[in-house]
């Protein structure tokens, strides 16, 4: 068995290795090209986005750049380079290779190849031997490296070494940009372009109240409240160049769908740039552009409803003296902005809220009390209860921190709070003398206005503070009216003065009294009433069952005449805190006269009136003569059988004159029947009259006035208007005229005998008055003489 000769395996060994070898160097360099291709394109990708959007390539987009070109340098090495490199090569393969390419070996090659492994015998191995020889023979002049065509391979190295060098030369000259990518394909980071930037801003909010500065949270979420402006702010960090100008993309959410819009911000400054939404509603999306800067995400404005107090709600405790104990389990439900308590009422101010809260601030004109939570924590770690105090005269702050935690005031769903507070006239002292802490309740001026302000956990502010102004009742003296009745100023010495009134107050009075004085006293005196109030709100002067008046007795006085008292009803309420308060009714002054004097004053009194009745008389009896002659009228007006309404003018205009002058006379005959009641009171009040004679003023005088006023003046006015009825249709005229004339006589009848009785009447009082007048004139003579003897023993000459 003839075997391959040695030459010729070195020769196929050596060919092997330079395939092999050739095959690597031009796969290793079409990998590079292919890296560095791909390199220049994903490079180029890049720039051209950021240079159109400012934007770094999105991350998804990236990493299918870098999948792709791994897959493609994978591919490349494994198609190229490790299917062929790792081919088997056969030494026929090898040596029918060599065949084509060198024809000189005539087959031999390939002969010497496939015939080295068999045994021919003879003439037939001889042939193969020489073939063989000649094989090797011509073997040893072949240059291997002519087996393969150099040019892909210079091609590919060339371009390799192009490529390669021009990544080289841009890694020295920008390593910045091979950072970039690197950061970008490699790495993955989404902010690959951040440190390239030329440009950069801080955006954040300016809100309100107070003009705090707010930032977008992690997540680029700002929420705002509802219906308040939005302004938003911009501003170049000192280590950034500013840009030209800044332009807001913004894209807004409603109930009318998306709405897209651009403006470019306002520039303040060098490195500040606004711009104002106005009473914002809807959700926004934001985009910023500056330069190269935009931001990557949009910044998301979230419109939240602002925290408000739906409720107020005061749960008092009132003074015990106001009597309203029986409410105070009822609470007090705040309509509007103002509330009014009774002076020194302590009580908790409750309010509902829409939101969780974080903070609460209470401000008055003097002090402010904030509480609730760290913001710092996400409310969950409570903050100081604080009150800063406020001099407002001298303008020195006090700040105090108090032992109450936030749990004294707000409820576990933050929804609800609860400030003890007592509205006081000492308010200021009491607050003047809180030094290192402040007990609760907390004092409130009367009439201020309470600001509360709510902070909830979405870091807003209410717009407005809610405002409450709590108005101090301050219990007044009590109320007393007071009128003296059935009596007059001048008074005897044996007179019981009756008082009539009413005695009011808010909460009740809690006693009354006389309270006199007479013109040689130096003080006031004070006399009981016989019927005292204990803590009624209205309390009416009630001596007796029967009537409302309270008597003041004379008597035990024992005054004089010609002295003067001065009498008046004073009351107290029952406030134990700011009182108690005083008061007092009309001062009545009264004149101690006698008997006779009063006697003779009443006289003068009754004679008035007879004289007015007397009027009323005559002008009844003229308005009888005018209705005589009007009944012509209404006869010839009726007799025509026409309707004529010039006479009925004439007529309506005598029944309107007759309704009118009958009306009067019956208000001034009811004053007379009055005054005549007053008088016979006045009478029995300073006990100068006899039984008699009272009884003979009751009955001949008051009683026939009230029939004459109940009856006969209310007849004659309701047949005048019948007249007036039939004047107006003209219908019935004479009929109804002819009931009038009877009806003013049965008057004038009852009148005239009135007057009769007043005239005896005033016969008694004139020879009363007469006596009076001559007892008067003694008096005066007495005087006189008695003068005239004392300047006679005095004064007259010894002889």
């Amino acid at each position: 068995m003839n075997q391959t000769r040695p030459e010729i395996q070195n020769i196929l060994s050596r060919l092997r290795r330079w395939i092999r070898r050739y095959v690597l160097i031009q796969g290793l360099a079409g990998t590079v090209v292919l890296a560095c291709l791909l390199f220049w394109l994903t490079f180029g990708i890049d720039l051209a986005y950021f240079r159109l959007s400012n934007l770094e390539l999105p991350g998804w987009f990236r990493i299918a750049c870098t999948i792709a070109m791994a897959a493609a340098l994978v591919g490349m090495v494994s198609t190229w380079v490790g299917s062929k490199l790792f081919r088997r090569l056969k030494p026929a393969d090898l040596a029918l290779a060599l065949e084509r390419k060198f024809p000189e070996l005539n087959d031999r090659l390939i002969t010497a190849v496939e015939l080295a492994d068999r045994s021919p015998d003879g003439p037939h191995s001889r042939m193969l031997d020489k073939t063989i020889d000649e094989a090797v023979s011509r073997l040893s002049s072949i240059r291997l490296q002519e087996t393969t065509n150099p040019v892909p391979l210079r091609r590919m190295l060339v371009a390799a070494g192009v490529l390669a060098t021009s990544v080289l030369v841009l890694g020295i000259a920008n390593a910045q940009g091979m950072e970039r990518w690197y950061n970008a394909y490699i790495l993955g980071r989404n902010d690959y372009w951040e440190p390239f930037r030329r440009n950069e801003l801080k955006v954040h909010v300016v809100a309100q109240p107070g003009d705090r500065i707010r930032n977008f949270d992690e997540n680029g979420i700002y929420k705002h409240p509802r219906g308040a402006d939005l302004q938003l702010v911009a501003t170049v960090p000192s280590e950034a160049t500013p840009p030209q100008r800044v332009t807001l993309q913004f894209m807004s959410y409603g109930g009318s769908g998306q709405q897209r819009g651009q403006v470019t911000m306002s520039r303040l400054g060098e490195d500040e740039f606004r711009h104002p939404f106005i009473r914002v509603v809807n959700d926004h999306e934001l985009w910023f552009r500056g330069g190269d800067y935009v931001n990557r995400r949009p910044f998301r404005v979230q419109v939240v409803d602002p925290p408000r107090v739906d409720a107020l709600e005061l749960k008092c405790d009132y003074p015990s003296y106001t009597g309203l104990d029986s409410l105070e389990d009822q609470l007090v439900r705040v309509v509007g902005t103002q509330v009014s308590l009774p002076m020194e009422t302590s009580f908790e101010l409750k309010a509902a809220v829409n939101k969780p809260l974080r903070q609460v601030i209470l401000r008055s004109s003097d002090y402010e009390l904030s509480f609730g939570f760290d913001p710092s924590s996400q409310g969950k770690t409570p903050s100081p209860t604080r009150l800063t105090i406020t001099d407002n005269d001298t303008g020195a702050v006090r700040s105090l921190v108090l032992q109450e935690s936030v749990e004294t005031f707000l409820d576990q769903s933050k929804k609800r709070f609860q400030i003890p507070l007592k509205v006081t006239s000492r308010a200021k002292d009491e607050i003047a003398k809180f030094t290192e802490t402040a007990p609760f309740p907390l004092p409130v001026t009367p009439d201020d206005t309470l600001q509360i302000t709510l902070e909830d956990e979405d870091e807003i502010y209410s717009p407005e503070p809610a405002m409450l102004t709590v108005n101090g009742i301050v219990d007044q003296s009590p109320v007393v009216e007071t009128r003296r009745t059935g009596i007059g100023t001048a008074v005897t010495r044996m007179a019981t003065i009756p008082i009539e009134g009413v005695l009011l107050d808010d909460y009740g009075v809690e006693s009354a009294w006389f309270t006199y004085r007479t013109d040689k006293a130096e003080k006031d005196e004070r006399q009981d009433l016989a019927r005292a109030p204990s803590g009624q709100k209205e309390f009416r002067l009630q001596q007796t069952s029967d009537r409302n008046v309270e008597y003041f007795n004379l008597i035990p006085l024992q005054l004089d005449e010609g002295q003067k008292l001065t009498l008046s009803v004073s009351a107290r309420d029952g406030d134990t805190l700011n009182g108690p308060h005083e008061s007092h009714g009309e001062l009545f002054t009264f004149q101690i006269v006698s008997t006779d004097e009063l006697l003779a004053k009443l006289a003068d009194r009754e004679m008035t009136l007879r004289a007015r009745f007397e009027q009323i008389r005559t002008e009844v009896n003229d308005l009888r003569s005018s209705l005589e002659k009007m009944q012509t009228q209404i006869s010839e007006l009726e007799t025509s059988g026409q309707k004529n309404d010039q006479s009925a003018g004439v007529v309506a205009g005598y029944v309107d004159r007759g309704l009118h002058q009958i009306r009067k006379n019956h208000t001034e005959s009811r004053s007379i029947e009055f005054s005549f009641r007053d008088l016979r009171e006045e009478m029995v009040n300073n006990r100068v009259g006899t039984t008699e004679l009272l009884e003979r003023i009751e009955r001949r005088v008051i009683e026939p006035l009230s029939l004459v006023n109940q009856n006969d003046f209310l007849a004659v006015d309701r047949l005048l208007g019948t007249l007036k009825l039939a004047v107006e249709r003209q219908q019935g005229m004479q009929a109804a005229a002819g009931e009038i004339l009877p009806a003013v006589d049965r008057l004038l009848a009852q009148m005239d005998a009135i007057l009769a009785e007043m005239k005896d009447r005033g016969t008694l009082n004139d020879v009363i008055q007469n006596l009076q007048k001559m007892i008067e004139l003694q008096e005066q003579l007495l005087e006189e003489t008695e003068n005239k003897r004392i300047e006679e023993s005095f004064f007259t000459p010894l002889n």
